[in-house]
């Protein structure tokens, strides 16, 4: 995802000589040909990332298009509040790249963990919010998130995973930023999740013994994208004996969360399961996937309810 990212914020630099890159002392062997190509259009901002936010913003506020990049626990929480005034106050249109999301920096420990980025980014009034679940889906991503800066003066906030995902077949395309992942159409066992960990799950209904099942993976968490799944889900409801939601954030503010609160306000007989990380901070050292199945993402919970029709 970080490697397919930085060649398509290559390419849109390349068109636009406004695009600057701000980085928190990280990134530097992925974006060296950015560096080598447009050294005057990068920006080491060190480990301030609250200063980085700033920068951001008042170049924003001056006609330039820029990209922040660092990790995700010092990007969104640790200068929130400069996400809040800089950019959301003042609605400067800066697109905020976090890398990390969920457990990806597993043996780092709980301080470099992003449980709680989605709730508190969709918390900022017209933030663009997207979870891109494979390197080409990031690619079409940051493309949006640059139209929304560029067009309508949005800022956006694209969560990305660490690395090493391989790009996921499409078997339909429902709306640009929500797809069939496997399957073509709904069926009685739906599965619906956003950003990497939809490799997982995946992986998990890959069997011939969940030809029942279906998955769908939704790219962007902003309202528009949410209605549009609502939509979806409205019409097919008599298909569906069952949904399951599956992400790798805390509960609180994630998509269940949003989808179920939407589908109550509209009156829309619809429940939702939910499989997410646990409400609770991860001090183990361990992978990814051994964590994922520890505390609450576990493909054995997965199974279980994709066997049933």
């Amino acid at each position: 995802m970080r490697n397919r990212f930085a060649e398509e914020l290559l390419e849109i630099a390349s068109g636009d000589e406004k695009i600057i890159l701000l980085a928190g002392d990280i990134g530097f062997r992925i974006f060296d040909k950015f560096i080598e190509k447009y050294p005057h259009r990068f920006i080491n901002c060190g480990i301030a990332e609250q200063n980085m936010i700033s920068i951001a913003a008042g170049m924003a506020s001056e006609g330039m298009r820029p990209v922040v990049y660092t990790i995700i626990p010092f990007l969104v929480m640790r200068a929130f509040e400069q996400i809040r005034v800089d950019i959301g106050i003042n609605a400067q249109p800066v697109i905020l790249v976090g890398v990390g999301g969920g457990l990806a920096y597993d043996k780092l420990g709980s301080t470099h963990h992003a449980y709680e980025d989605v709730s508190l980014m969709r918390t900022i009034p017209n933030m663009k919010l997207f979870t891109p679940y494979d390197p080409k889906d990031t690619a079409k991503c940051l493309l949006e998130s640059y139209k929304e800066a560029k067009i309508n003066g949005l800022p956006s906030y694209i969560r990305l995973s660490k690395g090493g995902e391989e790009n996921l077949p499409i078997q339909k395309e429902i709306t640009t930023n929500i797809h069939f992942l496997k399957s073509k159409q709904p069926t009685c066992n739906l599965f619906i999740t956003h950003g990497s960990i939809a490799s997982i799950v995946l992986k998990s209904l890959q069997s011939e013994e969940y030809h029942h099942v279906s998955l769908i993976s939704i790219s962007e968490l902003s309202q528009p994208s949410l209605i549009e799944m609502i939509n979806f889900l409205k019409k097919h409801q008599d298909y569906l004996n069952q949904v399951t939601i599956v992400e790798e954030t805390f509960a609180p503010g994630g998509l269940h969360e949003a989808l179920t609160s939407l589908l109550s306000k509209l009156c829309i007989p619809i429940f939702l399961k939910h499989i997410k990380i646990d409400h609770k901070y991860i001090f183990d050292i361990d992978t990814r996937e051994n964590l994922l199945q520890k505390y609450g993402i576990d493909s054995t919970k997965i199974k279980e309810i994709a066997s049933k029709n």
